[in-house]
């Protein structure tokens, strides 16, 4: 049995994927196996991973047709033998203490979930020109394993699982998968992390943070070419929202902290959207104005007004998309 099983879902990712490959391969941690998804990619990308696994019998490939994101993730855990799970995006890169460190904390703390701060760049900019996510910077983290009640703002941060292991016997024995979408595209499947993230880190036990940054993450702005792919945000917002009705949150701190995370999503779909960056409303297309009132009505307008953990832009943005308040 391997310690940890790195999931690796690739679609058309040939133009990083070396970068990638190189960075798992020069790892100090040896003791893992490599399950790479490919979803019937069009480029080079099955012929770069079969380059890598003529050289490393740790590497498995699996083919498979186009059937999102999501299900390319299943897909991989579902075949994993490892004790511990982690997620990576092809273009992403690690530093190659990474998984010495982490499956450290892992084995000392016994955590369902443990994870890390990373740095990350854009498309267009230098990879030496990176920003680093202050997470401990906006609340104060426990110095060892907690639950989610001790440390709710890690709801309200970006919901990325990778920079994280998690251990596989919790995932499966809370019946934890990500959600599956129609088929892989960047923007439809970019928002799936987001339920995902929030049911593992309500579920979890042990959580356990280390502020010390192992992970280079891609940063693509989000750009939709398709009508129909702005409605997907809010597929994945509802099934977060039926996250807690499934898991009976009743903790407001909590729920202040998805709130964050929720309206961040919107403003994020509103921005794409109107180049002017109004945030209303009313520039928005009919079947967006539907779905943003629909989610809106369904947050707690108490919490959004008194919770301390709700910002003055957050306020304001909720009661503008109030559809009680919208004349």
């Amino acid at each position: 049995m391997k310690k940890i099983s790195i999931i690796l879902p690739v679609y058309n990712a040939g133009k990083n994927l070396n970068e990638c490959l190189k960075s798992i391969n020069e790892q100090t941690f040896k003791d893992f196996e490599l399950i790479c998804t490919d979803s019937a990619s069009s480029d080079n990308s099955l012929e770069i991973l079969e380059k890598f696994s003529k050289k490393d019998s740790r590497i498995r490939i699996i083919n498979k047709i186009n059937e999102g994101k999501g299900h390319a993730c299943n897909t991989g855990i579902n075949a994993a033998e490892g004790e511990y799970i982690s997620i990576i995006e092809p273009c992403d890169f690690m530093n190659k203490k990474m998984f010495e460190n982490l499956y450290k904390l892992a084995k000392k703390s016994e955590a369902d979930i443990i994870k890390s701060p990373y740095y990350k760049f854009s498309n267009n900019s230098d990879k030496k020109n990176q920003s680093r996510t202050e997470w401990s910077k906006y609340c104060k983290i426990p110095n060892w394993f907690f639950r989610i009640n001790e440390c709710p703002s890690f709801l309200s941060f970006h919901p990325g699982v990778f920079a994280s292991l998690y251990k596989k016997s919790f995932l499966n024995n809370n019946s934890i998968r990500f959600v599956e979408t129609r088929g892989y595209n960047s923007r439809v499947d970019s928002f799936i992390d987001m339920p995902f993230y929030i049911e593992t880190m309500l579920t979890a036990g042990k959580i356990v943070y280390t502020d010390i940054p192992y992970y280079y993450h891609k940063s693509v702005r989000l750009e939709f070419q398709d009508p129909k792919e702005y409605i997907f945000p809010f597929d994945r917002i509802e099934e977060v929202l039926q996250i807690l009705i499934k898991q009976k949150i009743k903790d407001k701190n909590i729920i202040a902290n998805v709130y964050k995370r929720i309206l961040k999503i919107t403003s994020i779909v509103f921005e794409a959207l109107d180049s002017e960056n109004s945030l209303d409303i009313k520039n928005m297309p009919y079947e967006i104005q539907l779905r943003a009132e629909k989610i809106i009505s369904a947050l707690d307008e108490d919490i959004i007004n008194n919770s301390l953990f709700i910002d003055d832009f957050e306020r304001r943005f909720f009661n503008i998309l109030n559809p009680d308040k919208i004349i």
